[in-house]
């Protein structure tokens, strides 16, 4: 197998995963968050709004999670992916999105191989986890962290660019400056804000 910094080069430049192991962090991991961190400031330049510093722990604990994502829809076995990290702040949403956005076309194949065993059940509930990244996702129903991210506009912006792409009813934001960020954006693309889902009726 690859070393763990040659297979995240690899899915950052090309979104290609090729593992025949399950990953191993090395002991060493300064080269590693060098590369998150490199790729955290690309991805960063995207956002509007105030600068957002690099969270390693965020950004490691999703790179983490994908590769145990990645192995788990190969061998069909070995640990769930999870990711621990504090939800409330901004840095640490935009520094897991680096890797976590490419979850959603795990989580697609995962269910046409596995159907809702595992790996889809684990990445299901961390893509609910962390929204900026699950709209990314199919899932109906609805986050279980508030799309608010801190109250970081450029990236509730990036948000509601990202769910009128992807249409998900359960995931507007019910209320707030979110609300209003989701409002323009699909304005802008000359469609009506969807109503925010009752009690209820989020969960299909």
């Amino acid at each position: 197998m690859p070393p763990f910094r040659d297979w995240l080069v690899r899915v950052l430049a090309a979104g290609e995963s090729v593992q025949d192991e399950p990953p191993a962090l090395p002991a060493d991991r300064g080269l590693i968050l060098a590369d998150l961190n490199a790729a955290f400031e690309r991805h960063a330049l995207d956002v509007a709004g105030s600068p957002l510093p690099f969270d390693p722990g965020a950004a490691l604990g999703a790179a983490v999670a994908l590769a145990r994502a990645c192995w788990l829809l190969v061998a069909g076995a070995g640990e769930p992916p999870a990711l621990k990290a504090d939800v409330r702040t901004a840095a640490a949403h935009l520094s897991a999105d680096v890797c976590l956005r490419f979850l959603p076309v795990v989580l697609r194949r995962a269910r046409a191989r596995h159907a809702e065993g595992e790996p889809a059940a684990s990445l299901d509930r961390l893509l609910r986890a962390w929204p900026l990244s699950g709209v990314l996702a199919d899932l109906d129903g609805e986050p279980t962290t508030p799309p608010d991210f801190g109250g970081h506009p450029g990236l509730q912006l990036l948000y509601a660019e990202r769910l009128v792409a992807t249409g998900r009813l359960g995931w507007v934001p019910k209320d707030g400056p979110p609300r209003e960020w989701a409002g323009r954006v699909f304005a802008e693309r000359g469609r009506p804000l969807p109503a925010p889902p009752t009690e209820g009726s989020a969960r299909e």
